[in-house]
Formats: C-alpha cells, sequence, structure tokens
C-alpha cells in the first residue's frame, strides 16, 4: 500500500537546528576576498604602469647620458686640438726669437754710449726656458745721468721692452739690470714664409 509523502512528513517531530547560523563577519568573508582580489588587480596593473614609466625614463636618461658622453669626448677632442695648436704656437715663436740675433742689440747699446762714457761690464743672456726673454747687465761709468736715459732709448729703437729695471751705484760705476722682451705683434710671425724659417731669415 501507498502512503502519501505529505503523510509521512506530518509524522516528523520538529527539530532544533544543530549549529547556530554564521554570524555577519563571516558572511563578509567572501566579499571581502573577491574585494581583495579586485585590489590586487588594481594595484598590479598600477606596478606594471609605473615599471613601464620608469623603463621608459631608465631609456631616455641612458640616450641622454650617451649624447651627453659624446659630446664630452668631442670637448675633448677639441680641447687637445687647441693645446696642440698651443704647443706648436709656442714653439714655433720660441724658435723665432732663439734665432733672432743680439748682435744687432749689442752694437746698439755700445753706440748709444756718449764719448765721455765707459762700458765696465755688458752682458746679454738668453733665458733658456723662454727665449724670448734676454737678462741685461750693463756696468759703465759716465759723466752724466742721462746716458742711461739715452741707452734705454736705444734699446727701444730696437723694439725691446724693459722689464723689472734696477740701477745700483758700485765704486762710482752705474749697473743697470733688466729683462728686455721683443715688441713683436703675430702679424710679424705671421709675414715669415717656411722657406725664411728654413733658413733662419727672422723679420727684425
Amino acid at each position: 500500500m501507498l502512503i502519501d509523502a505529505q503523510k509521512i512528513d506530518d509524522f516528523k517531530t520538529p527539530r532544533k537546528d544543530l549549529l547556530p547560523p554564521l554570524p555577519l563577519v563571516f558572511r563578509l568573508i567572501p566579499i571581502v576576498f573577491y574585494l581583495s582580489l579586485v585590489f590586487l588587480a588594481v594595484v598590479g596593473s598600477l606596478a606594471m604602469w609605473h615599471a613601464r614609466v620608469a623603463t621608459m625614463r631608465y631609456q631616455d636618461t641612458m640616450k641622454q647620458r650617451s649624447a651627453l658622453e659624446a659630446e664630452i669626448a668631442s670637448t675633448k677632442a677639441a680641447r687637445s686640438e687647441l693645446e696642440r695648436n698651443y704647443r706648436e704656437a709656442t714653439q714655433l715663436y720660441s724658435w723665432v726669437e732663439s734665432s733672432v740675433p743680439l748682435q744687432p742689440l749689442l752694437l746698439k747699446i755700445i753706440k748709444s754710449m756718449d764719448p765721455g762714457s765707459v762700458i765696465v761690464d755688458l752682458t746679454l743672456e738668453r733665458d733658456a726656458a723662454n727665449p724670448a726673454q734676454i737678462k741685461l747687465a750693463l756696468t759703465f761709468n759716465s759723466k752724466t745721468d742721462d746716458q742711461i736715459v739715452k741707452t734705454v732709448a736705444a734699446i727701444r729703437d730696437m723694439g725691446y721692452l724693459e722689464f723689472s729695471p734696477t740701477q745700483t751705484k758700485i765704486k762710482g760705476n752705474l749697473e743697470y739690470r733688466a729683462v728686455l722682451l721683443r715688441n713683436r705683434t703675430a702679424a710679424d710671425l705671421l709675414e715669415q714664409t717656411p722657406s725664411d724659417r728654413s733658413r733662419g731669415i727672422v723679420p727684425l
């Protein structure tokens, strides 16, 4: 004999739940979990974007660094070229100055002396480190004080300028010392041709 299922349920006695319902906090755990996943996805996207931006900035910085290094290398090369030209010009100037004979200057000083003046000692010494400089040491005896003025004027007529001049009286004689430097312009050096240099011809 078949019995209706609804009738069978009527025979069941009501029972209490074995466990109480979940608290509200536990019910929020899945929501918090999914929100955490969304947050991690957003943070990961931002991190990737920042990493990409940092990579681009690093590449730009490296390009700028390479450009600066190339510019520095070019500047160093230009500086080396200028220094080489300066050394060549200095050597040429030293060669020109060292090739200038001192005899004309010596004769000019001697001829500047008056009949009553007597040269006691006369020395012209070219500076080895700087051939353009000539050390003059002149000791003479003169009855007038104008002799040194005439001698200095004669030296200047030869195209020399005196530096650090000193005058000292020694036993009735006048000792005059100075460093002479030729008063020449760059145009004087440029007028000289290579053939003149090879023959040792220096314009005065």
